[in-house]
């Protein structure tokens, strides 16, 4: 008798872009990085059934760079080792979105899963819009910030995608964009998620 031992390697990653609403110039075009860890076990939940674990959140931060008095950028490391709950350097402290009390920069996204027909893929695309005035009409008018480090200024170097228990699956770091009011942005965040190869 034969016995059936069937292996299959499942393999995630992620990509974003970010585009200006008005002049559709590409900000960002980037793979990111996952935390496998955190990624397989939310997984294992969601297909028991648990939706506590399901991906709906974008949360934003402004602590994934530094640059010199020369203009020098550095990035640090995606944080992606562990369960780690710390998934980004520093935190917007500013909210997007109808829920004020969503805290920190966290906006609820929309949630598309394209099958590939006949590919051992599907992508999950998670789209979200900053509009015009957000974080909040208090936020910067017009796009000059000259400190990246000011929360105030709602300039944003790493995002992260999180899970509904709060965890993080993915980060991303990247040069500085600044969110101000005058300037609408769409980030397309997806997922590949492939199985058996």
């Amino acid at each position: 008798m034969k016995t059936l031992n069937e292996n299959s390697n499942v393999k995630v990653e992620g990509h974003v872009v970010i585009t200006d609403a008005d002049s559709g110039e590409v900000l960002l075009d980037k793979y990111n990085a996952i935390n496998f860890q955190n990624f397989a076990f939310a997984v294992a939940q969601a297909m028991s059934g648990d939706t506590t674990y399901a991906v709906n959140k974008l949360e934003f931060g402004y602590g994934g760079t530094t640059i010199d008095v020369n203009g020098n950028m550095t990035y640090k490391d995606a944080r992606v080792s562990g369960q780690s709950v710390d998934g980004l350097y520093s935190t917007s402290p500013a909210t997007i979105g109808a829920d004020p009390t969503v805290s920190p920069l966290q906006k609820a996204a929309t949630f598309i899963v394209n099958n590939a027909a006949n590919q051992p893929y599907s992508d999950l695309e998670c789209k979200v819009i900053l509009d015009y005035n957000e974080p909040d009409a208090t936020g910067p008018v017009t796009d000059n910030a000259s400190d990246f480090d000011d929360p105030d200024s709602f300039v944003f170097d790493e995002i992260a995608l999180m899970s509904s228990a709060g965890t993080y699956l993915t980060h991303l770091i990247f040069h500085p964009i600044q969110k101000s009011n005058n300037r609408k942005l769409e980030i397309l965040y997806t997922l590949r998620i492939r199985a058996g190869v």
